[in-house]
């Protein structure tokens, strides 16, 4: 801190006699002491430099090497049986690329046995993946940036087949980001399959990773609908459902008690059991699974399967009457017994449907040669009797 010095002075007579000199003289000091303070303060100022103002340029549009790539999927639906076979697989677009040829021909070469694809000869590097609820089978393939997972479902099929592949076809749209098409299949394209009953689909989309729920399986009934229908609509009848908003049914929990008569069957999947019964060369098969799909068409598609023709109305009215209402694992259930036009000849479906909530129901089923279905009648209710799930 600098101070200013003040420089006393002395005053003369002549000062003294005169008042007025004396005090021009002070006024002169303290005019010439405010400015060296002044010019001490500017000074002082003049040598401080303010910080200097750096500016920054912010992006505000990510660069395009940041970016996250678009992701692939190949779907195809192959009707067979009555069913619908659905094929899958979703990821990067390099990675779809590298098996996009082998994941074609997959399709396009599938064949059945016993109703369900024949998998024991999958392409080369393809590895059976873990069983998941609600798929048929699934395979682990590896790219060279990432594994994919190649998925097999299968759901009951319907009528109306230009609306049930619009509905997954716009589904599988929603799952990569992009808006619903109006177009006839929502877009996709039909693909040959000779081992397949009609129109098979192919759909080759690309849109947003993560763009909507990857998880969702093929198209099903909703609570109370066979098919997702406008709310004006009026929906069809079905089997009474668990108030619950979800599936009630549980895997890890099933019990059951076996007839001694009965042999393991053909594992799946997506079933929850698998039995056969009766001699081997008019063998019945019996099987349990979760499945969508209304009260009314899953009779009717059975009746087809038995009359090998397009049941009447009246038909499907006599046997939805004719159900045997019991309650299967403490929930209300009905079985069905459905033959052809001749009873006695070709082949019987005798199932139970169980309502398990979400849209899905429990199918017990039975199915196989007219005599041996109707020799294990009573063992089938033994088993529905025993079963917790």
């Amino acid at each position: 801190m600098h101070r200013a010095t003040v420089i006393p002075t002395t005053t003369s007579a002549a000062q003294r006699d005169c008042p007025h000199q004396a005090n021009t003289r002070q006024s002169s000091l303290m005019f010439l002491w405010l400015a060296c303070v002044a010019t001490y303060v500017l000074t002082a100022i003049g040598c401080s430099e303010p910080e200097p103002i750096t500016k920054y340029r912010i992006p505000t549009q990510i660069p395009a090497q940041l970016l996250p790539g678009k992701d692939r999927m190949l779907a195809a639906m192959v009707p067979h049986g009555g069913d619908v076979w659905f094929f899958k697989v979703t990821g990067p677009e390099d990675s779809i690329k590298e098996i996009q040829e082998t994941f074609r021909d997959f399709v396009i070469n599938v064949q059945f046995v016993d109703s369900s694809p024949d998998l024991s000869n999958p392409p080369k590097g393809w590895k059976r993946g873990r069983e998941r609820q609600m798929r048929f089978a699934s395979f682990d393939v590896t790219t060279k940036d990432k594994q994919l997972d190649v998925s097999i479902s299968m759901l009951p099929g319907r009528d109306d087949w230009d609306d049930y592949v619009s509905e997954n076809v716009n589904r599988w749209r929603g799952q990569l980001g992009l808006e619903p098409s109006t177009e006839r299949w929502a877009a996709a394209e039909t693909i040959e399959v000779p081992a397949a009953d009609g129109d098979s689909i192919w759909l080759d989309i690309t849109g947003k990773p993560g763009g909507g729920s990857s998880m969702m399986p093929p198209m099903m009934a909703s609570q109370n609908q066979s098919r997702p229908i406008p709310p004006q609509a009026s929906a069809p009848e079905v089997a009474p459902q668990s108030p619950a908003g979800e599936m009630t049914a549980d895997r890890d929990n099933l019990k059951f008690e076996r007839p001694d008569s009965w042999r393991d069957g053909r594992p799946s999947s997506m079933r929850w059991a698998s039995f056969a019964a009766g001699p081997t060369d008019a063998e019945a098969e019996i099987s349990m699974m979760p499945a969508g799909g209304n009260l009314r068409d899953n009779v009717a598609r059975w009746l087809e399967q038995v009359r090998l023709t397009k049941p009447p109305e009246d038909v499907v009215d006599q046997a939805m009457a004719a159900a045997e209402k019991r309650t299967v694992s403490d929930r209300d259930a009905q079985r069905f017994i459905l033959t052809g036009e001749n009873a006695q000849e070709g082949e019987i479906i005798d199932a139970t449907i169980v309502p398990v909530g979400a849209g899905f129901s429990m199918f017990i089923k039975m199915k196989g040669p007219a005599a041996t279905v109707s020799s294990q009648r009573e063992a089938m209710g033994q088993f529905l009797d025993s079963l917790k799930f």
